[in-house]
Formats: structure tokens, sequence, C-alpha cells
């Protein structure tokens, strides 16, 4: 997701919550992990199911102790979440 010079900078930030800067880079993040994740399996006529990470991110400051602790600096300096289930029906999203 980070160019390899960003991630050789955030590796220093490794196990650290992570929390996209702007609306772009959480949907760059969002395709390349929810969208492609088993575990966001919402019923749309039911709106059951479901991961509820994504919905922490947005309701909580990095900082709350309720912010999820799935997302986020790998060691590699990528942003990750920890929670990801790889779906068995879906390629990945190309970014």
């Amino acid at each position: 997701m980070y160019t390899d010079s960003t991630a050789e900078i955030t590796k220093n930030h490794s196990g650290k919550s992570y929390q996209p800067s702007n609306g772009t880079e959480g949907e760059i993040f969002m395709k390349q992990f929810c969208q492609n994740c088993q575990r966001d399996n919402l019923d749309p006529e039911t709106c059951e199911g479901g991961c509820d990470i994504l919905v922490r991110t947005m309701a909580f400051n990095v900082d709350d102790d309720e912010y999820p602790s799935e997302w986020i600096i790998g060691t590699d300096g990528q942003p990750t979440c920890t929670a990801f289930e790889r779906s068995k029906t879906d390629e990945p999203t190309p970014i």
C-alpha cells in the first residue's frame, strides 16, 4: 500500500495502531483488506453478521481503548489488519 520508501520510514512504528490519514488512504486499505475478507460477510437483507472493526475505526479515535487493535503497522512498515481472513471466493482487489 505504501511506497517502499514510506514503508521503510514507518517500520519503526511496527505494532502501533494504524489509522488512515485521509479518505483516499482509507479506501485503498479497505479495498486491500475489508473487501477481500471473509469476516466482512454482512447480510444486506438482515444487516446481521459482518465485521465491526471498520465501524470501530470510524467511531473511535486511534487513542481510544475501543479503537480496534487489529489495524496496525506491520513489521514491513505497511498497514495491515491482523484479523484479515482471505475470502475463499474472491480474488484480491487490485490497488
